[in-house]
């Protein structure tokens, strides 16, 4: 998002290449979510305290998870211990055991 001009502009080059739910990205070296058509600022030191607020706009927000991207949340609820809305799936069980194990 570096080569938008502004926020909005990011925000909207977001809708344009099919982001509908919510999106963590960096814009002028700061964290953003995208949620609808705005930015909401992320005031946190780390990508990671980022990624978990991205988190739980997904939860608050009621909203699914990217089809694309459905089994990597369902990584990481299972490594932060939360409820699982991801089905059950040989290949992540398999993959957890394996991350967890070593």
């Amino acid at each position: 998002m570096q080569n938008a001009g502004t926020l909005g502009e990011a925000v909207q080059s977001l809708k344009d290449n099919g982001c509908i739910q919510p999106m963590l990205f960096t814009f002028q070296g700061r964290h953003w979510i995208k949620v609808d058509n705005s930015a909401v600022a992320v005031n946190v030191s780390c990508t990671a305290d980022a990624f978990e607020l991205l988190f739980k706009y997904f939860f608050a927000l009621n909203v699914a998870y990217p089809y694309d991207l459905y089994l990597v949340y369902g990584f990481f609820e299972r490594m932060m211990r939360v409820k699982s809305s991801v089905g059950k799936s040989v290949r992540l069980t398999e993959f957890c055991k394996h991350v967890i194990d070593n």
